[in-house]
């Protein structure tokens, strides 16, 4: 049998109670089956956007449900989740997201100004999708990818070959990107 992170939340999804607790943050409260039905949206629309298996995602985002969210629907469409440091700037925002081949960048609104400033330089990054605030005009809202659309499981074969991809900020040099296998 081999493990995959997207199976292992579809699995979750078809056994757990849909009002039963998937994210608390502060006073919010997210159920299995809302969780469940916006990763899946996302998922899909990623698909729709022509994100295919392998493809990169950069967060960058603070930590928020969105994230979460966001990272499943990678598990479940099987694109690479590429972790950025909310606390990048300009430098290492451009660095990450070249070094990674991200498809698609979902950040948080407060970095839009930060993310317009590389965006520019970034020619591979074919979608932004920006949590919260107004929408800047480079952007598209996340919202309308994981609020809306087909929220049912995707239904594909996943591999153990799937990647988790997460950058490591060292004291020497730039980030380094490390590669693990789902299973």
């Amino acid at each position: 049998m081999s493990w995959n992170f997207g199976d292992l939340l579809d699995g979750c999804d078809r056994v757990l109670p849909p009002d039963a607790p998937a994210l608390i943050h502060g006073e919010r409260r997210i159920g299995w089956g809302d969780f469940a039905r916006r990763s899946n949206a996302l998922a899909r629309a990623f698909q729709a956007h022509g994100g295919a298996p392998g493809d990169k995602v950069a967060f960058y985002l603070r930590n928020d449900p969105a994230y979460v969210e966001a990272l499943a629907a990678c598990f479940k469409a099987r694109l690479v989740h590429v972790n950025v440091n909310y606390r990048y700037l300009d430098d290492d925002l451009h660095y990450i997201f070249d070094n990674s081949d991200a498809k698609f960048v979902v950040f948080d609104g407060d970095f839009a100004e930060r993310v317009d400033a590389v965006r520019g330089r970034l020619p591979k990054v074919e979608a932004w999708l920006q949590v919260g605030g107004e929408t800047a005009p480079f952007a598209e809202p996340y919202e309308d990818w994981a609020g809306g659309g087909d929220g049912t499981p995707l239904a594909i074969e996943r591999s153990g070959e799937d990647l988790l991809f997460i950058y490591t900020g060292g004291t020497t040099g730039m980030p380094k990107g490390v590669v693990w296998r789902h299973e």
